[in-house]
């Protein structure tokens, strides 16, 4: 196979595939390729919003201690090797073909998905590289995601956790949370994120208790910020001073549940020493994550696409305070754009909506009609946008925030669309 026909070959999948009421389908397809994922030792992380960089934070430290490690992440945003790495470096072309069809050869159904088809992928290929330590982030949800194959994970990591995927998940926080806390397991124990609300919380203290294991919790009340900006935030924890280059409090919470579950993988053996997350945190810089492409004017690009990701997006917007604040705003169909805008509106002067980076992309002109008649919106393709929002923000010494979905950063991204 070509890299062509592989990448056909995989999108032949939908997305989520037919629904499952349980996980025999993923287990029967790692079955017939030998239960890669019984060689493997892992971090298991669910949430809404949070897992890329708490898995970025945790495999950079560990990386920078010389263990060999995996990271297993979605969607893709450059491209779709990006979603299968071994010590932070995209699984080549030759070896994505040559392992597809060793998933080809088996009995693959076609109601699997596209993830679970790329999972089994990524399995063999850490065992290929005989990875001591594999981040494997969840797709959606937790107790019946593809990923909660695994048994007896090193850690279970809870991010935060928000309203998203409903129609699959829950329209409650209980019930979103009860599917995420699927991942516990017996005597394997468990990262909170600090951001999460006192109910997600207990549900994980509860689920936990059932399952006869410890939760940490990381405090905020225990972190001292130092400095805060676009560029870099430090912080104190634990009587250690840590460093970030990715903006936002989100990511100061973010870093925190890395640490602590950094902290639990030394307990059990890993000699990943104090000196290596501190090196290694200040290195992360996720695509689409309040990415700055440019400082003059300032480009923003950032992939949140549900409230809790719109807010924490708001909120660095409000840090920054620069205005004419101009926006390029797609979002996807099943997303709460509603909600997003109406956040948005609080810091957005001018926005430029758009719909052609995906065929199930709100309407550009259905997105726009939801603003506030005080924010000037026009309805441009997405190049288009960018290069007239570029030219507004270099007369009038504003600010370019690409945002709405991580889609919309993959279209920018992928076609180099943006000539800064």
């Amino acid at each position: 196979m070509t890299i062509s026909e592989t990448i056909a070959y995989l999108q032949q999948f939908s997305k989520s595939g037919k629904p499952v009421k349980d996980l025999s389908r993923m287990q029967s397809l790692l079955e017939e390729l030998g239960n890669p994922q019984e060689q493997l030792r892992f971090v298991h992380i669910a949430g809404t919003n949070g897992k890329g960089s708490v898995v970025a934070y945790g495999s950079a430290a560990a990386i920078a201690a010389g263990i060999q490690t995996g990271q297993f992440t979605s969607p893709f945003v450059r491209h779709y090797q990006d979603r299968i790495q071994v010590n932070g470096i995209d699984i080549s072309d030759d070896r994505l073909c040559a392992l597809c069809e060793q998933v080809t050869a088996c009995h693959v159904s076609k109601a699997c998905s596209q993830f679970e088809v790329t999972l089994a992928i990524a399995l063999l290929y850490f065992v290929e590289q005989k990875c001591e330590l594999v981040f494997l982030e969840t797709g959606l949800g937790g107790l019946l995601d593809a990923t909660n194959v695994i048994k007896d994970p090193l850690v279970s990591v809870i991010t935060s956790i928000s309203f998203d995927h409903m129609a699959i998940l829950g329209n409650t926080l209980p019930e979103i949370a009860t599917q995420k806390a699927g991942i516990i397991k017996e005597h394997c124990p468990v990262v909170v994120s600090p951001d999460n609300p006192a109910l997600v919380r207990s549900i994980m203290q509860e689920t936990a208790a059932e399952k006869h294991t410890a939760v940490t919790i990381p405090e905020m009340q225990a972190c001292t910020i130092l400095q805060r900006s676009l560029t870099e935030t430090k912080f104190s924890y634990q009587n250690q001073i840590y460093t970030l280059h990715m903006p936002g409090k989100h990511q100061i919470a973010n870093a925190l549940t890395a640490i602590e579950t950094l902290h639990i993988l030394q307990q059990s053996g890993f000699p990943i020493p104090e000196t290596a997350i501190q090196a290694a945190l200040p290195t992360v810089q996720l695509p689409a994550r309040v990415q700055i492409l440019q400082k003059d004017p300032l480009v923003l690009m950032d992939g949140g696409h549900n409230a809790s990701g719109v807010a924490a997006l708001t909120e660095v917007l409000k840090d920054y305070g620069s205005h004419p604040m101009i926006a390029i705003l797609g979002m996807v169909k099943g997303k709460d754009y509603q909600t997003a805008v109406k956040e948005l509106s609080d810091v957005l002067d001018v926005v430029f909506c758009v719909d052609d980076f995906s065929p199930q992309a709100v309407p550009a002109i259905e997105l726009a009609a939801c603003f506030p008649p005080t924010i000037s919106t026009t309805c441009l393709p997405h190049k288009a946008a960018f290069q007239a929002a570029l030219e507004q923000a270099k007369q009038n010494h504003g600010c370019v925030v690409i945002s709405g979905s991580l889609y919309l950063s993959s279209a920018f991204l992928e076609q180099d669309s943006i000539q800064l």
